[in-house]
């Protein structure tokens, strides 16, 4: 049943209130409640056309509809209870002080209260903004271990200061008017971050087709045809195979699919397309290596590389797992030691490309395959930014297995066409597109920066709305 929790004798508050404000508790502006869970055993109970609200449904604003809903024999028996339009719900565990505004009668399970205000003397909206202002101390309140909740009777015990009525109607006018500006700055920034994602991709697309090095070429026409360009990184990489330790023996890759022929595209003078296989060595750490000689240890001195590595925007340092070198030493090309090209071949990432950091070892673990360049006509961060680029990436994924979860093979890998230019065009492409999209990622920063300032500025305005001090 909602309570009433009438305040005894003066109520202190956390700061000193202008003239004509007051200190109530929580408990005495209103009816308050929680609700309850039917059996979840009981399928009879659930489905109906009765709303029933989680924390996960609460959306600090207006509420837009539940997950879940129970039929008349749930609420019966239960104790979940009818929460009328205009009420306020708020969570008791786990996102302590999550609200949401009711437009509809709904029920709810055990996790949430609810306030059915006092409107006479309370504004619903007032409360709403005042909890949301207080919600971090109200986190602080909370108890338990994995899941921290707050009791009913320590959050009606919670003071709220009131000014009367028609002033709790006039700030949260004013309140509005200023969030709505803040939304429209949020809206602005979040246009500006998606035009630079999208700038992004066009400029790797015209630095990997020649468009961004086009006034380049017409002032340094090619000293050789594109044929020759591949002639020449063939023999590059046979002279380094040569001088390669042990017997290992490269595997030519297939031919180019129909799916990737339609994708590819002229090359300009002096350019060639080559399949990925063609100069790289590809490689990734076989099931049975896996089982046999990898074991996670914290104290090992070797990091492994994993899917979560290769990013959208290339390397991504994490929290790695370790293992010994010793216990490896027989997988001696699962080790990596700065400069090889990473690709994700399983999973959510597939397609994922980055290259391991210059001067860093680490081992080569699951679900990522390795890409050696074995050549220096090319540059391997001229083939992850290839990869990376649209329709690179298009390219690399052509030939995916057809299957529920996304996967390559090493030899789709090798595959892969790549458009090669010149070296001396591959270094020009590198410089102008480092100069931009360093440029870009200061423009990312600036607009997280805002970003975290707008959610920081909402508080601002909170706070001086409930100390009086908002004009």
């Amino acid at each position: 049943m909602a309570k009433r929790v009438a305040a005894t004798g003066p109520v202190d508050g956390p700061w000193t209130l202008p003239d004509g404000w007051r200190w109530e508790r929580l408990g005495s502006i209103g009816r308050w409640g929680s609700g309850g869970t039917p059996k979840a055993k009981s399928p009879e109970y659930y489905g109906g056309g009765i709303p029933w609200y989680k924390i996960g449904d609460l959306t600090n604003g207006i509420l837009r509809g539940s997950a879940d809903t129970i039929t008349q024999a749930g609420l019966k028996a239960s104790s979940a209870k009818w929460v009328p339009a205009d009420a306020l719900l708020i969570a008791m565990y786990g996102s302590i002080g999550k609200l949401g505004l009711t437009t509809e009668p709904v029920t709810t399970n055990q996790a949430i209260a609810f306030c059915i205000p006092d409107t006479i003397h309370v504004n619903l909206r007032y409360l709403f903004y005042f909890l949301l202002f207080r919600r971090y101390h109200l986190l602080s309140l909370g108890q338990g271990g994995t899941q921290q909740n707050i009791s009913q009777t320590i959050l009606l015990d919670e003071p709220i200061a009131l000014p009367k009525v028609d002033e709790q109607t006039r700030i949260v006018a004013r309140i509005d008017e200023l969030f709505a500006e803040v939304d429209d700055g949020e809206a602005a920034l979040t246009r500006a971050r998606d035009d630079l994602a999208t700038w992004r991709k066009a400029l790797l697309k015209a630095a990997v087709t020649g468009e961004l090095t086009a006034d380049w070429r017409a002032a340094n026409l090619p000293a050789e045809s594109g044929a020759n360009l591949s002639v020449r990184i063939l023999a590059d990489r046979a002279s380094v195979a040569a001088t390669r330790l042990g017997k290992r023996r490269d595997k030519a890759p297939e031919d180019v699919t129909p799916s990737q022929q339609r994708l590819m595209w002229a090359a300009p003078d002096g350019w060639t397309w080559m399949q990925l296989g063609t100069f790289s060595f590809v490689t990734k750490l076989a099931g049975f290596e896996y089982t046999k000689f990898v074991q996670y240890d914290d104290d090992g001195d070797l990091r492994v590389i994993k899917a979560e590595n290769a990013g959208l925007q290339g390397f991504k340092k994490t929290q790695y797992s370790r293992i010994k070198s010793s216990s490896v030493t027989e997988l001696t090309r699962s080790r990596l030691h700065g400069g090889e090209l990473l690709m994700v071949f399983v999973g959510a990432g597939t397609g994922n490309v980055a290259i391991v950091p210059d001067g860093e070892e680490f081992f080569l673990g699951p679900n990522i395959g390795m890409m050696r360049v074995e050549t220096d006509i090319v540059s391997p961060r001229y083939v992850e930014l290839f990869l990376r680029s649209p329709v690179g990436k298009a390219l690399a994924t052509a030939a995916m297995k057809a299957v529920a979860q996304p996967s390559l093979s090493m030899g789709t890998i090798r595959q892969i066409p790549i458009l090669l230019p010149p070296a001396a065009e591959q270094e020009e492409i590198l410089r102008r597109l480092e100069h931009a999209l360093l440029a870009t990622t200061d423009c990312v920063t600036d607009i997280r920066d805002q970003q975290t300032y707008a959610a920081t500025l909402r508080q601002s305005i909170l706070a001086a709305a409930f100390r009086g001090d908002l004009a």
